[in-house]
């Protein structure tokens, strides 16, 4: 047994990495900069964390510490470590070591790879194969790790480079965007290079062959590539006649030009039906036939704060959503325009750290077009300092400026967007809360609100 402690527990991929660390029958200790949700998961667990960082809480008895990427190297835990001589090592490079001896199926992309993972690690165990699932977002079904189990599903990070570290048996790449372009000299051309040099150590690829980039980097690659598409007929699986509701999506699908059924899936978009797609050809690679693949979809839920239904209040309903890039924003807004025709849309919009935000500039302000209402609050900085000309009054304007005929308002914290619902809410309307800052924990208070609200006019 090691003792292991990890900086910035409370984060998503840190979480999910104590919990691995601790099955695998390790000793967790971790220190975070304050208390939410998942710390407060960890601790019901048994695992001990400590709030706030202090070097004192590093001691010559821990074994490794492992810290995410967000943690600078002015950490004063970081730095006591060091001088102690304890190994340290990334969450990335931790979590690679780790799943070496496993055959590791890989999701990779800059959208929709918690979803795709997530599909993927449902199929698997819903056809009776055992794995583990490593995924970012929260899911609970994936809470626990076996290291007898032969599978390992993981969800990468490009972020920090730190996909680079795998040797996928099979790599899955939903779509290559301009993000994160920091860690690669802010070179696109860089970003695209990375994904190549994952591709070519990787076994199998599954790529998705309507996204241009991923297509274009997959152009490179000669053989054992497996591709996906609603557009083009030619891809290995395809789909077709996709139709929309409040439940779910439903579509024809296709392996090869043939026929094999009608699926349907509970969640929203084309989007998701690309991930479904990606998540069916893993399975077919990994020895699932198609057709109980397909099947196996019917009983997916959504990870959290992937356009999840929060509740119906007095005929306004309240999605949650994790997007804030502009792909992201867009493709989720039509989504829901697409499945909720009728109903009035109001997005809430809380921006996500100052460097991507001054990253994107009015880019960001492009894809609210979907929407009816738009609210934006000031930027959650993710512990970034601030950088000068940057902030939610800037954005704000952007988005008036580039969405003139629509409503946007500005409330600078998210209890200020309740007072703003309270004089323009109607029943029917659609609340789509966007970003994954800490208007992660805004929907219970959100609906608490409404319910005491009433919203007697129509449309």
């Amino acid at each position: 047994m090691s003792k292991i402690f990890l900086i910035g527990i409370g984060g998503a991929g840190m979480n999910k990495l104590a919990l691995l660390l601790k099955n695998f029958g390790n000793e967790i200790f971790g220190s975070d900069i304050k208390s939410n949700r998942k710390t407060e998961k960890l601790q019901n667990k048994e695992i001990n964390i400590y709030i706030g960082h202090n070097k004192n809480h590093i001691n010559k008895s821990i074994d490794l510490v492992i810290y995410s990427s967000a943690i600078p190297s002015s950490n004063e835990e970081l730095i006591q470590a060091k001088k102690l001589g304890i190994t340290i090592k990334k969450r990335g490079e931790a979590l690679a070591e780790i799943t070496k001896k496993f055959k590791t199926i890989v999701v990779s992309g800059t959208h929709g790879k918690t979803t795709t993972t997530a599909l993927i690690g449902h199929i698997v165990k819903e056809n009776g194969k055992k794995t583990n699932v490593y995924i970012g977002g929260e899911e609970e079904k994936f809470d626990s790790f076996d290291k007898t189990v032969e599978l390992f599903v993981i969800e990468s990070d490009e972020s920090d480079r730190s996909f680079l570290l795998f040797e996928p048996k099979i790599l899955v790449i939903t779509n290559i965007d301009k993000d994160h372009l920091g860690s690669y000299q802010n070179s696109f051309k860089n970003l695209k290079q990375a994904f190549k040099t994952l591709q070519d150590k990787s076994e199998k690829k599954v790529i998705c062959r309507d996204n241009k980039n991923a297509f274009s980097v997959a152009t490179l690659s000669d053989t054992n590539t497996f591709f996906y598409s609603i557009k083009n007929k030619k891809a290995n699986i395809f789909a077709t006649n996709i139709k929309y509701s409040a439940s779910g999506t439903e579509f024809d699908l296709f392996y090869l030009k043939k026929f094999i059924g009608r699926g349907f899936i509970p969640s929203y978009g084309d989007k998701n039906v690309l991930n479904a797609l990606a998540a069916i050809s893993v399975a077919h690679l990994s020895g699932i036939k198609i057709k109980d693949a397909l099947t196996s979809l019917e009983s997916f839920s959504m990870p959290n704060r992937r356009m999840k239904i929060r509740g119906e209040i007095r005929g306004i309903t309240v999605i949650d959503d994790h997007a804030d890039h502009p792909t992201e924003i867009e493709s989720t807004l039509n989504a829901i325009k697409k499945h909720f025709p009728s109903k009035r849309i109001i997005a809430v919009f809380q921006p996500h750290r100052y460097s991507r935000v001054n990253a994107l500039k009015q880019n960001i302000a492009k894809p609210f077009h979907y929407a009816d209402i738009i609210i934006s609050t000031d930027i959650y900085p993710a512990f970034e300092a601030p950088i000068k000309g940057i902030n939610g009054s800037v954005i704000n304007k952007w988005i008036k400026e580039k969405n003139e005929e629509k409503e946007v308002y500005y409330g600078k914290q998210l209890k200020d967007v309740t007072q703003i619902l309270r004089k323009i809410l109607k029943r029917n309307d659609l609340i789509v809360l966007l970003g994954p800052g800490d208007i992660e924990n805004f929907s219970p208070s959100l609906i608490r609100f409404l319910k005491g609200v009433a919203c007697e006019k129509k449309h």
